[in-house]
């Protein structure tokens, strides 16, 4: 009992850490936004382009890829259908896949011992898609799913500055 006390007592104490320390991403040139998770940093110069960022968690062990595009090949449904496809051509194992509902998609593999989520919506009056992009270790899979959700949930578009 002493111990699941204990254990309890900690989950509370992670779970109100783990909700105040999430930051927040803007993206001004593609008019992107989105929740970045607690200990994850971008220690890397952004690009000259204002494309995006990538962050990556403390232990080294996670990455994700904000960014966002210009849909020159095509519409959104096209520029979905080519990421997944690069995805399955670069050997990942797809085992979920939306469909381009309300100008989202999103898809889920594994490839080894790593998951990978992606998640895209369309802007600019389909000019334009935001993304995200998270890998992470297989074996952390129960960590990452509250953190894909909010991942999921936060992506939003705002005024972009590169919208014309």
């Amino acid at each position: 009992m002493k111990r699941r006390a204990a254990t309890l007592a900690f989950l509370m104490l992670a779970t109100a850490a783990h909700a105040t320390e999430w930051a927040v991403y803007s993206n001004p040139r593609f008019g992107e936004t989105i929740d970045i998770p607690p200990g994850f940093v971008n220690d890397v110069p952004a690009p000259e382009n204002g494309d995006g960022l990538s962050f990556h968690s403390a232990d080294g062990k996670a990455e994700l890829l904000v960014w966002g595009g210009n849909l020159v090949d095509g519409d959104f449904k096209a520029d979905g259908k080519s990421r997944l496809k690069s995805a399955i051509d670069d050997g990942w194992k797809i085992s979920f896949q939306t469909g381009f509902v309300n100008q989202k998609h999103a898809f889920s593999g594994s490839k080894g011992d790593r998951i990978m989520y992606l998640r895209s919506i369309a802007s600019c009056k389909g000019k334009q898609a935001l993304h995200f992009r998270i890998e992470y270790p297989q074996q952390q899979k129960k960590d990452y799913d509250a953190v894909v959700a909010r991942l999921a949930k936060s992506l939003k578009l705002k005024t972009a500055s590169d919208c014309g």
